[in-house]
C-alpha cells in the first residue's frame, strides 16, 4: 500500500484513463427506454376469427403444442386460449440458443399451417414481452393518406415502398400496417332463395374458388424435355364470376351464379382497428429491436423517410403521429436536472459539516470516477442505459459518496504536513476503516444476490436495478480507498510549497481552483465542552426515559392484532370453528381497538394498494376510456361508442398530445387512451374532458364504461363483484375436469352458505360473460332421414359463420385477397335457425328435427401448462373468509381426485402466487446475505443480530412513505424496500464497528456508546445526510414514476432509520 501511493503517475494515468474511456462509453452506449427483454421464451400466436375457446384449443393450440415439444432445450410450455386467439408461449433454458430454436419452430409451424383450417390467418413467432413493457417496443408511429387513390392500392404502394425498405434498416425489428384492410372477393348468397332451388351454396363455392386457381393438366414430352400443362384461372373479373352457369340438382337446366348470389370486391370483414389522433388512414408502426439505440435509430428512420416522403406522388401524405422516443429525451432532460440538483444539495450538505470549498469538490470527484467507472462495466457486461439503470445510476449518487466520508473523516484528521509523514499517516490508518467500507458496500450488494433465484419477471425487473448499484458502490469502493488517499496525499498544499512571484489575478484564481486540504484545526476547548455536555445530556435522559421509549415504539409500530382472523360463528356443534368468549370484546370493538393499538402498520394495511404493476401507477397525465359492451356485441357498435369519445377528444384537440384507440370485436372490448401537454395539466381543460367523458359514459346505455384518470375513476354497469374463494383443478383431460367440477359444485351447494358457484371463471382477471351454442344431433334421427354431420354442417354453415373464409387467400385481378361467402340475412332468431327447412340433395330437414340446440357458458379462457389444464370452480360464501376455506378444505378432503388430477384451495395474492413466494424467498434470503457478510466482517453472531434491528426502523420509514406520498406498493416499491435492507445497516455498522473498538479497548457499558457517538456521530450524520439530499430532488422534482417512488421508499426507510438507530443504538446498556 505504501509503495502503491507514492507512484503518483500511476495513479493519475488510472484516473485520467477512466475519464477518457468513460466518456467514449457514454457516448456510444446504447439509450433506450425499457431494459433488455429478451427473456429465454418465445410466443406462438394465431387469430381465428369468431371462433370459441375450447374449438382454439383443440384445433390450433394442442397441434401447435405438438409441434413446440419436438425442440430440444425446452423447459416448460404455456398455452392459452381464448375467443378467436391461441397463444403458446415456450419457456427455454437459460444458456439455450433461442434464435436457432424460433427458426426451427417456425419451420415446424409451415408445415402445420398447411393442414389447418384456410381462415386462420398466418402464425406469428415473437420473443416474449412482459405486458408491463409491451407499449415500450413500438416507438415510431407514422399516417399515411392520399385523396385519390383506393385505401387498397395505398396498403398495396405502403407495402412495397415504405415496409420493404424500412425493414432494411439495422434495429428495426417489424414494420405494421394497421387501418387499411386487406382486399376480399365476397359472394353474398340469397340462401333461401338458394335452398328453394336445392342448391348448396359449399358446392357453388367450391366451384368458384377451383376456377380461380392455377390447376394442373398434365405434361407434355418433348426434345427429351417434359414440359408441365397449366390451366389459368377462369375469371378476370366479377362480371365473369357472376355468369358462371350453377347446374340445378337432378335437371339439365342451369342458372347463373348472379340469380342466387352478388359477387363483389370490398375489404375483409373488421374484427379490429387501431387509430392515431381518430385517423382512418394507414397507420404505420415500426418496432424496435431490444438492445438497439432509440435515440440513434430514430434519428436514422425520421431521416430514412424524410427521403421516402420526397419521391413520393403529390397526391400522397406522410405524417408522424407519435415519437416515443420524446419521452425518453424529456425523460434524460429530467435526470441531468435532478443530477445537477442532487450534486448541488450534497455539496453544501459536505460544505456545511466539513465548512472547507476545495474538500466537497475533491469528494464529488469521487462521485464522477464511481459514475464513469461504472458505465464502463455496464458497457462490458452488454447492458444499456434504460429506465430501470438510470434509476440504480441515479438513486447512487447520494450513496456513493458515503465510502469517501468514511475515508476523508478518519484520515484527514491529524494529517501530518510533510508527503513522506503523509504516506506513512495513511497507511497506519486506512486499513481501519476497510470494515465499515467493505461491510456497508458488502451489505447493499448482497441484498441482490437472491435475485439470481427469482423467478425470471422478477429477475429481468430487478436486476438491471441491482447491477447498476452493484458496479456503482463496488466503483465507489475502489475509488474511496485510492482517490481520497491520493488527493490527501499528493494534492494538499505542502509548507514553503507556495510560489514566491507576486500574487496576480490569475495566481488568485489559481490558488482558489486548487484542490487542497489542511488538516482540521482543533476546535476550541469551549466548543468541546459544549458538545460533550450535550451528548452527555442525551445520554441522561435517554437512559432515564428507555423504560417510556420501549412502549413508545410498539405503540407506533402497533400490535398487529388487525392480523388475526375473525373466528367463525357456527349454526351449530358440527360446523368448524367456534367464537370463544374471550375474543368476543376484541371482535366487537375491532375498530376502535386497532386504531389506538395498531400503529402505522394498522394504517398501512389499511391505506395502501399492494400488487400493481410498473403500468399499475395512477393515471396523472392522461385518461382511460375502457368499453365492454356484451359479448356477440357487433364491430360497428363498439366501435361507434368509441368514436364519440373520439369526437369529444378532437374538441380539446389544443390541449392533446396525441389519443390512441383500440377496438376488439372478439373480446368485445374498446379502449381510448388520451394523453395531455404536460402545460395544459395545470389547467381545467384535461379536468373537463374528464368530466364531459364521465357524463358520456353515463349517458350510454347496454353497456359498461369506466373512465379514469387524474386519480379518479368514473364506471357504469360494473354491477357485482369477483368472487373470493376458489378452488383450482388441474389435469391432463378436458372433458374429465369439467366433470370433476360439476361434481364439485354439486357437492358445494349442498352448503346452506354457498351460493353462486361458478365452474367457468377464468384463473386470471377476463370477461366470464362468454357463451356459445351446442347443436348435439341425434345420430339415430340423422341416419333414417340418410344425413350424415358433414352434409348438416354444409347446410348450416353461412347461417353459423355469415362470413364464412375457409378458402384462404386466392389471387384476383393480379392481387392477393381473401375469398368469403356470406350470407345477405344479418340477424337470425334461434327459432328460426332451428325450423327453417333446409335441403340437402333430395332431403328437406330441420335442425330441430335431427337434434337439439342449447346455450352454455363456457370458459373464456383455457389454458394449460405442460399439457395440463387448468380450471378455476369459483364460488360466494355467506360468512367470514376462514370458514369458507375449511368448508372448501373439507370438500376438497372427501373429493374422490381421479388419477393425473390435483385440487387445490385458495387464490392469488399481491402479484401472483408464484411471484409471492418469490418475493418473500427473495426478502428472506436478502436478510440472511446481510447478516453472513456482517458476521463475517466482526468475526461475531450477536452484534450483527442488534444491526438487523435497523432493517424493522427503516420499515417504519417505509410505511409512513407510502401513507404520506399515496403511493401504490408495486414492483418499484418492493425493489425500494429491498434497497433499504442493505442501507439502513450502513450507519449500524459503523457505529457498531466503534463498539467493538471500545470492547478491545476495555470500555463497556454507556461510557462505550458515549465514546462510539463522539467518534462516529458525524459520519454517521454526512453519510445519511448526502445520501437523503441527493435523493430529496428525485422525490420532490416530477419524473418517471419508477425511481420517484424508489427515491420515496428509500429516503424514508433512511432517514427513518437513522433519526430512530441514534436514538435506540445501545439504550440496553448498564451503567459501568
Amino acid at each position: 500500500m505504501k509503495e502503491l501511493f507514492r507512484r503518483k503517475y500511476l495513479i493519475s494515468m488510472f484516473y485520467l484513463a477512466v475519464v477518457a474511456v468513460g466518456i467514449m462509453v457514454w457516448q456510444r452506449i446504447p439509450v433506450e427506454m425499457s431494459p433488455g427483454v429478451q427473456m429465454p421464451s418465445i410466443t406462438v400466436s394465431y387469430q381465428w376469427s369468431r371462433t370459441s375457446p375450447e374449438v382454439v384449443e383443440q384445433e390450433i393450440t394442442r397441434r401447435v403444442e405438438q409441434q413446440v415439444r419436438r425442440l430440444r432445450d425446452v423447459e416448460r410450455v404455456t398455452s392459452v386460449s381464448n375467443e378467436g386467439r391461441s397463444f403458446v408461449t415456450v419457456y427455454f433454458h437459460k444458456h439455450a440458443p433461442v434464435e436457432f430454436r424460433s427458426v426451427e419452430l417456425q419451420e415446424y409451424l409451415r408445415v402445420l399451417e398447411e393442414s389447418l383450417p384456410p381462415s386462420v390467418q398466418p402464425g406469428r413467432v415473437s420473443h416474449r414481452v412482459p405486458e408491463e413493457l409491451q407499449e415500450m417496443q413500438t416507438f415510431l408511429i407514422y399516417s399515411i393518406n392520399s385523396g385519390e387513390r383506393e385505401p387498397n392500392e395505398l396498403l398495396e404502394f405502403t407495402r412495397r415502398n415504405i415496409k420493404l425498405p424500412m425493414l432494411g434498416i439495422r434495429g428495426v425489428a417489424g414494420v405494421e400496417l394497421e387501418g387499411v384492410r386487406d382486399p376480399a372477393l365476397l359472394v353474398d348468397f340469397d340462401v333461401p332463395a338458394a335452398e328453394r332451388l336445392g342448391i348448396s351454396t359449399t358446392d357453388v363455392m367450391r366451384q368458384v374458388n377451383e376456377r380461380l386457381s392455377w390447376r394442373s393438366a398434365g405434361y407434355r414430352e418433348h426434345a427429351g424435355m417434359r414440359y408441365s400443362l397449366m390451366v389459368p384461372p377462369m375469371f378476370e373479373g366479377t362480371s365473369d364470376i357472376t355468369a358462371m352457369p350453377v347446374r340445378l340438382p337432378d335437371s339439365e337446366r342451369q342458372i347463373s351464379l348472379g340469380d342466387i348470389a352478388r359477387v363483389t370486391v370490398g375489404d375483409y370483414p373488421e374484427r379490429t382497428a387501431r387509430r392515431i389522433n381518430g385517423n382512418p388512414a394507414l397507420t404505420i408502426r415500426f418496432e424496435r429491436e431490444t438492445g438497439v439505440d432509440a435515440l440513434d435509430l430514430a434519428e436514422t428512420v425520421m431521416a430514412r423517410m424524410d427521403e421516402i416522403e420526397a419521391a413520393f406522388p403529390s397526391d400522397i401524405h406522410l405524417q408522424i403521429e407519435r415519437d416515443a422516443t420524446e419521452d425518453l429525451r424529456e425523460e434524460l432532460a429530467a435526470l441531468e436536472r435532478q443530477a445537477m440538483f442532487s450534486l448541488l444539495a450534497v455539496f453544501l450538505v459536505l460544505l456545511l459539516f466539513i465548512r472547507k470549498v476545495r474538500a466537497p469538490l475533491v469528494i464529488l470527484g469521487s462521485i464522477l470516477f464511481s459514475l464513469l467507472l461504472s458505465v464502463i462495466m455496464l458497457h462490458i457486461l452488454g447492458y444499456t442505459i434504460n429506465v430501470i439503470t438510470l434509476a440504480g445510476l441515479t438513486i447512487a449518487l447520494g450513496m456513493i459518496i458515503d465510502n469517501a466520508v468514511v475515508v476523508f473523516e478518519h484520515i484527514n484528521p491529524r494529517l501530518p504536513l510533510a508527503r513522506q509523514a503523509r504516506i506513512e499517516h495513511v497507511r497506519r490508518h486506512l486499513p481501519h476503516v476497510l470494515v465499515p467500507v467493505i461491510g456497508s458496500t458488502l451489505t447493499t450488494v448482497g441484498i441482490f444476490v437472491p435475485l439470481l433465484f427469482a423467478m425470471e419477471e422478477v429477475r429481468m425487473f430487478l436486476m438491471p436495478l441491482g447491477m447498476a448499484l452493484t458496479l456503482t458502490l463496488l466503483a465507489s469502493v475502489l475509488i474511496s480507498l485510492t482517490w481520497i488517499p491520493y488527493a490527501l496525499i499528493w494534492l494538499v498544499r505542502m509548507p514553503g510549497a507556495q510560489s514566491p512571484s507576486p500574487r496576480t489575478l490569475w495566481s488568485k484564481l489559481a490558488s482558489r481552483l486548487r484542490f487542497s486540504f489542511r488538516s482540521q484545526d482543533p476546535s476550541p476547548r469551549k466548543k468541546r465542552v459544549g458538545r460533550t455536555r450535550i451528548l452527555l445530556g442525551f445520554f441522561t435522559w435517554r437512559h432515564r426515559l428507555r423504560w417510556l421509549i420501549y412502549p413508545a415504539m410498539v405503540l407506533l409500530i402497533g400490535v398487529p392484532l388487525y392480523l388475526i382472523p375473525e373466528p367463525e360463528r357456527g349454526d351449530d356443534e358440527d360446523e368448524p370453528g367456534r367464537l370463544y368468549e374471550w375474543s368476543q370484546l376484541y371482535f366487537d370493538n375491532e375498530e376502535v381497538i386497532n386504531r389506538y393499538l395498531g400503529g402505522i402498520g394498522y394504517r398501512f394495511h389499511r391505506g395502501v394498494r399492494f400488487g400493481e404493476g410498473w403500468a399499475g401507477w395512477p393515471e396523472y397525465d392522461h385518461v382511460i376510456v375502457t368499453v365492454q359492451p356484451p359479448v356477440g356485441t357487433p364491430f360497428e357498435e363498439i366501435d361507434k361508442i368509441i368514436r364519440q369519445f373520439e369526437a369529444l377528444t378532437g374538441s380539446f384537440e389544443h390541449a392533446v398530445t396525441y389519443y390512441e384507440s383500440q377496438v376488439n370485436e372478439q373480446g368485445a372490448f374498446g379502449r381510448l387512451e388520451i394523453h395531455f401537454k404536460e402545460e395544459y395539466l395545470d389547467r381545467p381543460d384535461p379536468f373537463r374532458l374528464f368530466g364531459q367523458a364521465s357524463y358520456l359514459a353515463a349517458r350510454t346505455g347496454n353497456t359498461r364504461i369506466s373512465v379514469r384518470g387524474f386519480g379518479e375513476s368514473f364506471g357504469t354497469g360494473f354491477g357485482g363483484g369477483r368472487m373470493q374463494h376458489r378452488i383450482t383443478l388441474t389435469g391432463y383431460s378436458y372433458d374429465q375436469l369439467e366433470a370433476s367440477a360439476e361434481e364439485l359444485r354439486r357437492r358445494l351447494m349442498r352448503h346452506r352458505r354457498v351460493e353462486d358457484v361458478d365452474i367457468n371463471q377464468s384463473e386470471r382477471f377476463w370477461r366470464g360473460d362468454l357463451y356459445q351454442y351446442v347443436l348435439r344431433p341425434d345420430d339415430d334421427r340423422m341416419t333414417r332421414r340418410g344425413l350424415d354431420r358433414p352434409a348438416v354442417l354444409n347446410a348450416v354453415q353461412l347461417d353459423i359463420n355469415r362470413e364464412h373464409s375457409p378458402y384462404g387467400r386466392i389471387e384476383f385481378g393480379g392481387t392477393q385477397m381473401y375469398l368469403i361467402a356470406r350470407n345477405l340475412r344479418d340477424r337470425e332468431y334461434v327459432e328460426d335457425f332451428l325450423h327453417a327447412p333446409r335441403l340437402t340433395g333430395s332431403t328437406v330437414f330441420t335442425l330441430a328435427d335431427i337434434g337439439e340446440l342449447t346455450q352454455e357458458r363456457t370458459l373464456p379462457q383455457i389454458r394449460r401448462e405442460d399439457q395440463m389444464y387448468t380450471r378455476v370452480v369459483a364460488f360466494d360464501f355467506l360468512g367470514p373468509h376462514r370458514l369458507a376455506q375449511s368448508v372448501a378444505e373439507e370438500v376438497v378432503g372427501t373429493f374422490p381426485v381421479p388419477p393425473g388430477m390435483s385440487v387445490t384451495t385458495g387464490h392469488q395474492g399481491w402479484f401472483g402466487e408464484d411471484e409471492d413466494r418469490s418475493l418473500l424467498l427473495i426478502f428472506l434470503m436478502a436478510m440472511l446475505s446481510v447478516w453472513m457478510i456482517i458476521s463475517a466482517l466482526l468475526e461475531r453472531w450477536r452484534d450483527p443480530l442488534i444491526i438487523l434491528l435497523a432493517i424493522p426502523l427503516g420499515g417504519i420509514g417505509i410505511m409512513a412513505g407510502s401513507l404520506f406520498h399515496e403511493l401504490p406498493f408495486d414492483r418499484s416499491a418492493m425493489a425500494g424496500a429491498l434497497l433499504v435492507m442493505g442501507v439502513v445497516v450502513n450507519n449500524a455498522i459503523l457505529l457498531m464497528h466503534g463498539k467493538q473498538k471500545m470492547r478491545l479497548l476495555g470500555v463497556h457499558g454507556i461510557r462505550s456508546w458515549f465514546n462510539v457517538y463522539r467518534e462516529k456521530i458525524r459520519p454517521v450524520l454526512i453519510t445519511s445526510c448526502t445520501t437523503l439530499a441527493g435523493l430529496l430532488p428525485l422525490m420532490l422534482l416530477e419524473g418517471d414514476g419508477f425511481w420517484q417512488t424508489l427515491a420515496i421508499v428509500v429516503g424514508w426507510g433512511l432517514g427513518t432509520s437513522t433519526v430512530f438507530l441514534i436514538l435506540l443504538m445501545g439504550i440496553w446498556e448498564r451503567r459501568k
